[in-house]
């Protein structure tokens, strides 16, 4: 078990924006190296797996590669051999996006617990926070699905208004009442890792939380989200763009510099954007919830 040792935890206060991605920013620099294991060993097991399942379905990619040759010369191909080559390829792909979101809700998951802990000037174990995001991989999973399932009906609803009223207003003012209600409910449920990473409760519960402590600071956390979003493309295009074209000539090896770049950067944002979310988290509690005296009053009575 790698652990990090703790640091002074800080003075807890209600944060601006600039200073919640500040102290994200500070804690991610004073111990990079477990955020960034965290951030890559999932990375890394999602490459092994999707290589794993191309391997395995490696014949099916071969009868779709004669397929398409097929129909590029001319020649009818077998309706059956089709059918199963789509089949497959549904399966593959299917299978691969629940790879991809079993793995990286545990990764975030795990992410949100280390930053949680090194925000609070806790040890930092690495394998202790893969632990953590395991367990609470299914609730995000969960959490995620029922957010989404809501965002669905409340857009076909709308859109069956719009539709249904044949006029031109109702249609604008069902579409920016879609946009609006989807913002809303984003900014209401931003959290929910947060909560059922640290507090351990289940997706409707989780759901819950994060309304509540959301309310009154939505235009905070959409403030917030819009920065880091900002902050991704800048450093995302400085790096993939500005040093990799400045650097290397050759188109071939650019493209592929270029994607080994955006990897990077992804591996690298990833602390950072869930990190953000974690200290949010806190600062929302401090601000509801008098977190930070809650704590004095641990930290005194444990002193006695």
């Amino acid at each position: 078990m790698t652990t990090v040792a703790a640091a002074e935890a800080p003075q807890l206060r209600p944060l601006g924006v600039g200073d919640i991605v500040d102290r994200v920013f500070a804690v991610y620099r004073a111990r990079p190296l477990p955020f960034l294991a965290i951030a890559t060993v999932p990375y890394l097991l999602l490459v092994l797996v999707i290589t794993g399942l191309a391997l395995a379905f490696a014949s099916s990619f071969i009868g779709l590669a004669t397929i398409t040759d097929q129909a590029a010369s001319g020649t009818v191909p077998d309706p059956a051999l089709v059918l199963s080559a789509i089949g497959s390829l549904v399966v593959f792909g299917i299978v691969v996006g629940v790879a991809a979101v079993v793995i990286l809700s545990a990764q975030s998951a795990a992410l949100v617990a280390a930053m949680g802990k090194g925000y609070l000037g806790k040890p930092i174990a690495i394998s202790e926070a893969f632990r953590d995001g395991l367990r609470a991989a299914p609730t995000l999973i969960a959490a995620g699905l029922l957010v989404f399932i809501a965002l669905i009906v409340l857009w076909v609803v709308l859109i069956l208004i719009a539709a249904l009223s044949n006029q031109a207003l109702v249609f604008v003012v069902a579409s920016l009442a879609a946009v609006v209600g989807t913002v809303y409910v984003v900014s209401s449920t931003l959290v929910v890792p947060v909560v059922a990473t640290i507090e351990r409760v289940g997706p409707i519960q989780a759901i819950r939380r994060s309304w509540s402590l959301s309310t009154g600071n939505r235009w905070r956390i959409i403030g917030l989200q819009l920065l880091l979003i900002i902050l991704n493309v800048v450093i995302g295009a400085l790096l993939s763009s500005v040093f990799v074209s400045a650097l290397i000539s050759d188109p071939t090896a650019r493209t592929i510099a270029q994607q080994i770049a955006n990897l990077v950067a992804n591996v690298a944002w990833a602390p950072v954007q869930w990190g953000t979310f974690a200290i949010l988290y806190y600062d929302l509690r401090v601000r509801r919830e008098a977190f930070d005296l809650q704590l004095a009053a641990e930290a005194l009575s444990r002193q006695a």
